[in-house]
């Protein structure tokens, strides 16, 4: 099963990029990236049809529900993700400033995406928890993980690198099913991986939402409560360590850090 889901999501994906490329341009759903060239973002999409399609070939194979929960996380943050991309300001930044805002009384895409975000990640931790610990738990990290690979989608490549090393560290440390929903959405990242590096396209929040909350759901739902709490805390560390300093000076202050997020652009 792992290998089929791999090449339907490989070869489908590589087979539609250039038509939702040429519908994004006609569409003038286009962003100037960090070298100030126009290309199209909300790229992420790509990712929604293989993986719906492997999502078929998956549950026609195995009865387990658990597969409608994951393919909730995914879609509802794709929702949210192309809503931040088509519309979404860039006046504030980062998570504290979005909240900061709301709690001013000013709504911003960033704002909702956090509260829409959060309520998800609540909805599907319930779904998957034994208890109110594991619920609290779980929460954080799905909605960490989901801002996370966000944080990281600043540069081409990067994010999209960050997550394969996460996808793969949860694969070779899980079991089972969950192996299998790892590879359907890798498969189609992989197949988009040149139009990123390469800073042809832009997955923006519609692609870094998904990627991100597809490693929430996977750790949470596979690790027992001292090794999520470990992550927790790690993804925690992260998160105020990026409110404070810029994720971009830090990675290009290490030599090896930013030999790797530089590579093959």
């Amino acid at each position: 099963m792992i290998y089929i889901v791999f090449i339907i999501g490989l070869l489908g994906t590589l087979f539609i990029i250039p038509y939702f490329k040429d519908m994004l341009i006609e569409s003038n759903i286009v962003r100037k990236n960090y070298l100030n060239n126009e290309i199209p973002v909300s790229m992420g999409i790509v990712f929604l049809p293989m993986l719906v399609i492997n999502a078929i070939v998956i549950r026609y194979f195995y009865t387990n529900n658990y597969i409608y929960i994951y393919l909730f996380g995914i879609i509802s943050m794709a929702f949210i993700g192309i809503i931040d991309d088509l519309i979404g300001s860039r006046n504030v930044t980062g998570l504290k400033g979005h909240l900061k805002s709301l709690l001013s009384g000013k709504l911003t895409t960033g704002g909702f995406k956090a509260l829409f975000g959060g309520f998800v990640a609540l909805f599907i931790s319930v779904s998957i928890s034994k208890d109110i610990v594991d619920i609290f738990v779980n929460t954080l990290l799905i909605a960490l993980f989901t801002n996370l690979i966000n944080l990281l989608d600043l540069r081409p490549g990067r994010a999209i690198k960050g997550y394969t090393l996460v996808a793969l560290l949860l694969f070779i440390n899980i079991k089972g099913y969950d192996r299998v929903l790892i590879i359907s959405l890798l498969s189609s990242v992989l197949a988009y991986f040149k139009e990123d590096i390469k800073a042809k396209a832009m997955m923006g929040d519609a692609g870094s939402n998904v990627l991100g909350i597809s490693l929430g759901i996977i750790a949470a739902n596979n690790f027992d409560i001292q090794i999520r709490s470990i992550i927790l805390i790690l993804l925690i560390g992260i998160h105020i360590l990026t409110e404070k300093y810029s994720l971009t000076k830090i990675i290009e202050s290490n030599k090896v850090l930013n030999y790797l997020d530089k590579l093959g652009r």
